[in-house]
């Protein structure tokens, strides 16, 4: 059967074939009655877009390097600059930004919460600044709200703390990463391997964390299966109890207090006890653990964003999407040698 074109799909709806491009691809500047005309008798006639001609369509409106367009790097903290006081924000920030410029778009950053800024208003400026592509950046607690006028964009988040509305999201897998910390342990011969986090760490990430090191924990013997301990905040005597009554010869946390609080427990590390650390460990004389790759978070993020462009996909979508980003184990001093 011959493919069916835009030509074909004119010459039957009566309208020029450009028509018939601006309507499939829903742009506003149509009457909504011509669009929905256009497309039902696409649907009829069996239309099926080529992915082959729609890439070289984009290559040839936007030849690499060429600026495309400006994209929103949404934040929501409290101050201004408060989502840099984390590192790992900072990073999926440059590889979003990076990828960006690769792409030909520019990322600028959007601060939500600004003092007056309503759902309207914020749309307003971001339309009449001519971005229609976010990316919505983590949020400072683990379940927020982020209001806009959802039908004028392309929107992804990063990570879980965005609860509503439902967007798609790019993430660190992080069920697969502290699974991960588990299997590398147990490799190195470690047999108690506990868990200490903060509770809202957990939270922010739809406990992930736990879940991945609940699974891992299958593959110990049952005897040296560990409670976790969430802490609400750090507190270095309920550390110390708990670290008493479960007797860990190792530990996967992603507290930077840890460290220094078996330092004054004087246990010597990795000599007595092994520490895992999560999210940010880099190779080096530091500790071991799993890096999240927030750069390539980033990078994804953005690249979901100009595809959901190009396809002309607006508001919060029917079905949400998950992209998730594998991590990686980064050997270092605070554990032993694998055997």
């Amino acid at each position: 059967m011959p493919r069916v074109t835009l030509r074909d799909i004119a010459r039957r709806a009566g309208c020029h074939f450009s028509t018939v491009s601006l309507a499939l691809r829903n742009r506003p500047g149509l009457p909504a009655a011509t669009r929905a005309r256009v497309r039902r008798v696409a649907e009829e006639m069996g239309y099926r877009p080529d992915p082959l001609l729609a890439a070289l369509a984009v290559y040839r409106r936007n030849p690499a390097g060429k600026y495309r367009a400006t994209l929103a790097w949404v934040t929501n903290f409290p101050t201004r600059a408060g989502w840099r006081e984390e590192e790992i924000y900072r990073e999926y920030f440059l590889g979003a930004r990076e990828q960006a410029q690769a792409l030909g778009f520019r990322l600028q950053e959007f601060w939500r919460r600004e003092p007056g800024l309503t759902a309207e208003r914020a749309s307003r400026i971001l339309a009449a600044r001519g971005i229609e592509g976010l990316v919505i950046a983590p949020q400072p607690t683990p379940a927020e709200t982020v209001t806009l006028e959802w039908e004028r964009f392309s929107a992804v988040t990063i990570g879980y703390s965005v609860v509503a509305p439902a967007l798609h999201m790019v993430g660190p897998n992080q069920y697969r990463c502290i699974k991960l910390a588990v299997e590398q342990l147990a490799a190195r011969g470690y047999r108690r391997i506990g868990l200490v986090m903060r509770r809202a760490s957990d939270q922010r990430v739809d406990h992930n964390w736990l879940a991945g090191y609940l699974v891992g924990q299958q593959g110990l013997a049952r005897r040296d299966r560990l409670t976790p301990l969430f802490l609400p905040a750090w507190r270095d005597a309920e550390f110390a109890a708990w670290l008493k009554r479960r007797r860990p010869d190792a530990i996967i946390s992603k507290c930077p207090e840890v460290l220094p609080a078996l330092k004054k427990l004087g246990l010597r590390v990795p000599r007595e006890l092994g520490l895992a650390m999560l999210t940010q460990v880099k190779p080096g004389r530091g500790p071991a653990g799993v890096n999240e790759s927030p750069l390539d978070v980033g990078a994804a993020a953005v690249d979901y964003v100009a595809g959901m462009l190009q396809r002309n996909e607006r508001g919060v979508p029917a079905v949400p999407r998950r992209v998730l980003i594998e991590g990686r184990w980064i050997d270092g001093a605070t554990v032993r040698a694998a055997g």
